[in-house]
């Protein structure tokens, strides 16, 4: 489809995917060396991958291998990683909020 057949709004939603898309890995990793993020994990694209062929009942080895199933078959998330905003708090706890 060229860009005069397009709308206004197709074209701004085009380009905020395509930004998504390409600014998403970067901005992650960014986030992940001031510690605001955990570090990107390339096992769980996997795993979610894996549980999504199975839930459609189909062979995940098919479509990313052995060793891949495997990995993800084997993989656990990183619990040691704690986010920004409990560190935070556990640090300041008259910033918690409260219950009334």
């Amino acid at each position: 489809m060229c860009v005069n057949c397009m709308s206004n709004a197709e074209a701004a939603g085009v380009a905020a995917i395509a930004a998504t898309y390409f600014l998403k890995p970067p901005l992650h990793k960014l986030l992940a060396k001031v510690d605001f993020a955990p570090d990107p994990d390339p096992v769980a694209h996997d795993v979610r991958t894996v549980a999504f062929l199975e839930a459609l009942d189909l062979d995940p080895v098919g479509a990313l291998g052995a060793e891949a199933v495997a990995h993800a078959a084997a993989w656990t998330p990183d619990t040691s990683w704690v986010p920004f905003g409990d560190r935070l708090r556990s640090a300041h706890p008259r910033l918690a909020p409260s219950i009334v």
